[in-house]
């Protein structure tokens, strides 16, 4: 049977509530003119009911993320909602109306007056609820013998939703390796436009855009859509003259389309890269070949973003999370890496009567340096049998040493022992020299650099210096690009010493760096933050 519209929400309560879900319905009708009053507001207000529901009890209270697809053929209206919340059991046996002025019960008692069905299933731990209403247009129908058609669907657009975000590629800018792949597909085939589109909830949004391409374009108003639906490749010569695709047609901008779908890990269908113009066109056999190897090219470059994104899951889990067995002090850090990953890492952990500290940054920036960094990291750690903070730098240094060279690339690093009864801290500076103490009374100390950066000199001397913290004091060290968050000068440390004085604690220092570096760093930032209780 026809179906005339699809739409599917994603949404988080708190905020999102019965609000939102009646204005998300507003935008279904609006596609659906001839729907009966009747019928818009049973089916309204059981979808609100069922929203209601999952809010209030499905995860007992607690905040949820649920997933509302509504579905309008020419004889009913189908919804599924799909919820993770933790309530397992629930009985959907037909019953009466709860009576007197009883506050609870009534949710799937109106759901079921309201509807021809009301159906749940549960798949790979998500339940899925599905109501149907049959429209007053189809007179032949039954009352309660309207089993949903769409469900199977729904649950594969929701895995299929969950391939694209578990990618993490939606709305990230743009990047050369995609970019270059459209300008050549362009130039290639004579056409106007080229894109690589990925198909997410609604809408359609690009990766990737050249020439007249749009970046982001309701999902009904996609050819892309369309595409995703199939193995196979689309091409559409003459938009404007196919009935099944006519609607699609832009004046000035799409008449030709030719697509093959890209895919997730696992073969979710995402998205399609593609080539289109204003003018109707023949694609030959030998042009939809060379669209396959430039789509195959695109591919790779998706898996190559998929195995960064896990890059980055692996290099954030590598961080230290709070040394809970330092009394008397507390510590913060963060990385945000210029690209999916960075060179540079923070780290602490306990030896002794203290704890090491390490703050590094290796040369560079994305994949290779991220190696290098979690190299250095792992090295200093196993120096930590070392008595001494000159002999862990030092073994660290032999054994990267040949590698570092080898590689072309330098490491510069805070790396110190901190001793929390006496609060002295005793550390070596190879070549990082970012590093600084705001103390209690409003002055300030820069702890400066007196060794090579790691990689340079294998016969370095390496000499730890000291510096006493007390009560209140902070021991602040970053990364280069923190610097560049201001003025990029050394005296960028002074807004720092101000943030210190300021901050309650040392995460608030790390949420205002954190607030400052969102979506503007072209380095990675690192900050690694250590403060003593005032007596």
């Amino acid at each position: 049977m026809p179906e005339l519209v699809r739409r599917t929400f994603r949404l988080h309560s708190p905020p999102d509530s019965v609000d939102t879900v009646q204005d998300a319905l507003a935008t279904v009708w609006g596609y659906v003119p001839d729907l009966s009053p009747a019928d818009l507001m049973a089916a309204e207000l059981a979808i609100v009911e069922l929203a209601a529901n999952v809010v209030q009890h499905a995860n007992m209270g607690d905040p949820i993320d649920f997933t509302l697809t509504v579905v309008v053929y020419d004889d009913r209206i189908e919804t599924t909602v799909t919820d993770e919340g933790r309530v397992d059991h629930v009985d959907l046996r037909e019953r009466a109306m709860p009576g007197g002025e009883a506050e609870r019960g009534r949710g799937i008692p109106i759901m079921q007056s309201l509807a021809d069905s009301l159906e749940l299933r549960r798949i790979d731990g998500l339940k899925h609820w599905t109501i149907v209403r049959g429209r007053q247009a189809a007179t032949t129908r039954s009352r309660k013998a309207m089993p949903s058609i769409s469900i199977a669907g729904v649950i594969d657009e929701i895995a299929r939703q969950r391939a694209l975000d578990d990618m993490g590629i939606l709305d990230t800018p743009p990047e050369e390796r995609f970019d270059r792949v459209t300008r050549l597909a362009r130039q290639l085939f004579g056409v106007e436009s080229a894109a690589i589109n990925l198909i997410d909830g609604d809408r359609q949004w690009a990766k990737s855009v050249a020439g007249r391409a749009v970046v982001e374009i309701p999902r009904d108003e996609s050819m892309c859509t369309v595409t995703i639906q199939d193995d196979a490749p689309l091409v559409v010569a003459d938009i404007g003259a196919d009935p099944v695709h006519a609607h699609k047609m832009v004046p000035g901008l799409l008449n030709f389309y030719a697509g093959f779908p890209l895919y997730a890990p696992g073969g979710k269908r995402i998205g399609a890269f593609c080539v289109y113009d204003s003018q109707a066109r023949h694609f030959s056999a030998r042009e939809a070949e060379m669209l396959r190897d430039l789509a195959s090219w695109v591919q790779q470059e998706l898996t190559v973003s998929q195995e960064l994104s896990r890059a980055s899951e692996v290099q954030q889990g590598l961080l230290p999370h709070q040394l809970l067995s330092l009394p008397g002090w507390h510590t913060a850090g963060v990385c945000i890496p210029a690209r999916a990953v960075g060179g540079d890492f923070y780290d602490w952990y306990p030896v002794g009567e203290g704890a090491a500290l390490t703050l590094a940054d290796a040369m560079g920036k994305g994949i290779a340096a991220a190696i290098i960094a979690a190299t250095v990291r792992a090295v200093l750690r196993s120096a930590a049998r070392f008595g001494d903070v000159a002999g862990a730098v030092e073994a660290a240094s032999a054994a990267l040493t040949v590698d570092l060279d080898n590689a072309g690339v330098f490491v510069t690093a805070f790396h110190a022992r901190l001793d929390m009864d006496s609060g002295l801290l005793s550390y070596v500076d190879a070549g990082h020299g970012l590093s600084i103490v705001a103390h209690a009374d409003g002055t300030s100390e820069r702890l400066r650099s007196t060794s090579p950066p790691l990689g340079v000199d294998y016969e370095t001397d390496w000499k730890v210096q000291t510096v006493q913290l007390d009560p209140g004091d902070t021991l602040i060290v970053v990364s280069d690009g923190v610097l560049d968050l201001y003025d990029g000068t050394l005296g960028s440390l002074d807004n720092l010493v101000t943030l210190a004085l300021l901050a309650q604690d040392p995460w608030e220092i790390i949420d205002a760096i954190r607030a400052r570096a969102r979506g503007t760093s072209a380095d990675d930032v690192t900050v690694l933050i250590v403060r003593r209780d005032t007596a």
